[in-house]
């Protein structure tokens, strides 16, 4: 892609080498998730110069009829067109708002049980989500983000009888969970299923457009989307450009995990503007705030890594750190702690012999790793685990891509039975569903995947392994905190000093211009 483009810019300006470099530069910026890259005015001078090349635009965005051109440029900063005109949508949406309303909880809820079990920032949040067309509502895990939305759906509803509510998450997985955790939280009172994205703005058989755009608006009132990290730039252009006009759009998710996969990490540019109507959820009830697994996740997202390093050189019945320096990759004899641990907890779900009993025990233990190939990648450990368990143990199958015909999506995790290998048990609201697995689209196993696949899931132990080499571009803070936070239980954390440092140390950072 890099290759093409670079041709095509020689091509188009008579081979002028300093113009196709910096093009082939933002596309690898690109490539490492930004929107844009800066660029200096000599250079933008440079690019303008070239008809058709370069936009250089500036206070006053044109209509995106006005722009033909290949490239971008505003406020010193360098874009594809495509990825301007994204967030340019975004810029549009953003002051097209009213102003925020920032409350306190002094408005009255009902004296109701339902509604008395909320903390003072719940019930300031509540309020704002009820006062505000456009909120995030952001917290760690276990902060009661899903008990606020119920309260605060039940708090609309009662005022807006007709409300049609909209839920939507990027991934299946997370809809699923989503679905299930506003029916509990809602307590029968007119829980709406959730979708994912793709599927609530209507893919089309090129899975770059929808059926719902600002020609075909969503049918809805307030739409409500979980895991609002795992979006990127474009999807989310898309979403608002979906929305009919008065339609109230909440954002839910935590900030500090993991950014999208693709390009952009909005959520977070979101939270740093000026203006915007951010609730944000502190008190965690997953686990104590002044306990081992809360105060590593705060020093890991603080960027201390002292901190961390003295919490995890005191080993508890809940934090379990392994040193890996000297160690070569899954040696049984330099690891017996690790094979121990993995046969401890897969115990009860290798013992399994139904779907059913799988399926209680799917999320008993899962190996969390950065990488997705090599000696400390979740390829081979699947096959690592396979083995250490026997052929007479339930398989974990994760779905990798999504099947609409099937009612199956991306990150959707059943199991598979010894006597059964042609089956893939799924949860169901009326027991395990199973689907002949020559019927799926892709899958892969389960008993390790990396911690991206992870956002969104809790577990009840969580072993991680990052890799001992400190310069992966992988080891960042971001991917640290999400693994630690993915547990109910405990943590068996087998890194080196170096690698956690630079956890601590590297945040994700991706240049966009939506401050700008």
């Amino acid at each position: 892609m890099i290759a093409a483009v670079r041709n095509l810019v020689l091509r188009i300006t008579g081979k002028d080498e300093i113009i196709a470099n910096r093009c082939a530069e933002l596309l690898r910026e690109l490539a490492d998730g930004h929107i844009c890259a800066p660029i200096a005015p000599a250079d933008c001078d440079r690019m303008a110069a070239v008809r058709g090349l370069l936009a250089n635009l500036g206070e006053d965005d044109p209509e995106p009829g006005a722009v033909r051109t290949l490239f971008v440029a505003r406020r010193g900063l360098l874009y594809t067109r495509r990825n301007w005109l994204y967030e340019r949508t975004l810029r549009h949406y953003l002051r097209a708002l009213p102003p925020a309303q920032p409350l306190e909880a002094t408005a009255a809820l009902p004296d109701t049980p339902f509604y008395q079990s909320l903390r003072l920032e719940q019930r300031t949040a509540v309020l704002t989500l009820a006062a505000n067309r456009f909120t995030i509502l952001t917290g760690g895990p276990g902060t009661g983000k899903t008990h606020t939305l119920a309260r605060a759906v039940a708090w609309i509803r009662e005022h807006e009888p007709t409300l049609r509510l909209g839920l939507a998450a990027p991934t299946g997985k997370a809809a699923a969970r989503m679905t299930e955790a506003m029916a509990g939280a809602l307590q029968g009172g007119g829980a709406t299923k959730a979708t994912t994205l793709h599927t609530l703005l209507g893919s089309t058989a090129n899975g770059v457009t929808f059926r719902h755009n600002r020609e075909n608006p969503l049918p809805l009132d307030w739409l409500i989307v979980d895991e609002a990290s795992m979006i990127d730039l474009p999807l989310m252009a898309k979403l608002l450009d979906a929305l009919p006009d008065g339609c109230r759009l909440t954002l839910v998710g935590d900030v500090d995990q993991l950014a999208s996969v693709e390009r952009g990490r909005v959520l977070g540019d979101l939270c740093r503007l000026p203006g915007i109507s951010l609730c944000r959820l502190r008190q965690s009830t997953r686990f104590p705030a002044d306990g081992e697994i809360a105060r590593l996740a705060q020093a890991v997202n603080t960027g201390d890594p002292e901190a961390a390093l003295d919490l995890l050189a005191t080993p508890t019945e809940i934090l379990h750190y392994h040193d890996l320096a000297g160690l070569s990759p899954f040696q049984p004899a330099q690891w017996p702690d690790f094979f121990a641990r993995l046969r401890q907890g897969f115990a009860a779900f290798a013992a399994a012999r139904t779907p059913e009993e799988a399926l209680a025990h799917l999320n008993d233990c899962r190996l969390l790793c950065a990488l997705r190939h090599g000696p400390y990648g979740y390829e081979q450990l699947n096959e690592t685990v396979k083995a250490l368990l026997g052929l007479s143990a339930p398989q974990p199958v994760m779905i990798t891509q999504n099947d609409h015909a099937l009612g199956v999506a991306n990150g959707d995790v059943g199991v598979v039975m010894p006597f059964e290998p042609d089956r893939l048990y799924l949860p169901g609201t009326a027991g395990p569903r199973a689907i002949r697995r020559a019927f799926l689209p892709a899958t892969e196993m389960a008993y390790a995947t990396t911690v991206h696949k992870s956002q969104g899931s809790e577990f009840t132990d969580v072993l991680i392994l990052l890799p001992p080499d400190a310069d992966s571009p992988l080891l960042t803070r971001e991917i640290l905190y999400t693994a630690i936070t993915r547990t109910k239980r405990s943590i068996h954390l087998y890194a080196g000093e170096s690698a956690i440092r630079r956890c601590c140390l590297k945040r994700i950072e991706r240049l966009s211009g939506l401050d700008a």
